[in-house]
């Protein structure tokens, strides 16, 4: 069996509990795997877990999922103007 190359981590969206929690599910609903940092606390003292509550919660994918990500986030982006 062929070794695989590990992928790096990349942060794709940081920002507030809600909005964090719709990208989450549509990027796994298109198949991209989606690791999320501080999803409790940045929910209930997001200024504990970044300076000032900005973006305290992020998501994180793997680098080879990264191109069909930010394609998904701009439609998203795009669908909410």
């Amino acid at each position: 069996m062929p070794h695989q190359e590990a992928s790096k981590p990349v942060v794709i969206f940081a920002g507030e509990f809600h909005r964090a929690a719709v990208i989450k599910n549509m990027l796994e609903n298109d198949g991209i795997p989606v690791f999320v940092e501080n999803q409790l606390m940045g929910s209930i003292a997001p200024w504990q877990v970044s300076s000032g509550g900005i973006s305290p919660v992020r998501l994180i994918i793997s680098e080879q999922d990264h191109d069909q990500a930010l394609r998904l986030l701009e439609k998203f982006n795009n669908a909410q103007e």
